[in-house]
């Protein structure tokens, strides 16, 4: 468990770090560039805590070695959701695709992999299990009207709305350490 902890943690320091490069390198008005100085190091620390969370996050333990349904199902599940949500949002709202996209549903599929690892090795159940099921759902519901929205917004408005789900998806992730804590 100390892991999956660990790798939530690692994810929520990650999503600061995207909202600081967010907010340096596409604040409406300010010319920078998103890649270069030390924007291409807040991106390049963005990724390598990312890449960290999500590996410590789905590291095997003693621990978690029981699954209430086939991984395979989340798996599958996530692709046709992603494929889905695509063309959705491509045909009826016109938005382009973008990798937000690929995160939001990335995010959602990595933590409903560990709930279900969780629930399935008896280390999270009954209320504190619905709970975090309830904030992840909610981070996604909350990230997918953003994302297709981002595009219809002032310039402003669509600048800080894009910080949003970030905000949510580390609450949501902070909900799961705390009620592993418990």
């Amino acid at each position: 468990m100390r892991h999956i902890i660990t790798g939530q943690s690692l994810l929520i320091v990650c999503c600061l770090f995207y909202m600081i490069w967010w907010y340096r390198g596409f604040k409406p008005t300010i010319e920078a560039d998103r890649l270069g100085g030390l924007n291409g190091v807040l991106l390049l620390i963005t990724a390598i805590l990312g890449i960290a969370g999500i590996l410590f996050s789905l590291m095997p333990t003693s621990e978690t070695v029981g699954i209430k349904y086939s991984q395979t199902y989340i798996i599958i599940g996530g692709i046709a959701a992603y494929i889905i949500l695509m063309v959705i949002t491509k045909v009826a709202f016109n938005r382009i695709v973008t990798s937000e996209l690929f995160l939001i549903v990335g995010w959602t599929m990595l933590e409903l992999s560990l709930l279900n690892r969780l629930d399935g090795s008896g280390l999270l159940s009954g209320t504190r299990l619905m709970a975090v099921y309830v904030s992840v759902l909610l981070a996604f519901i909350i990230s997918m009207v953003l994302y297709v929205a981002y595009y219809r917004m002032e310039d402003n408005a669509a600048f800080y709305s894009a910080m949003v789900p970030l905000i949510t998806e580390a609450a949501s992730m902070g909900v799961l350490i705390g009620m592993l804590l418990k």
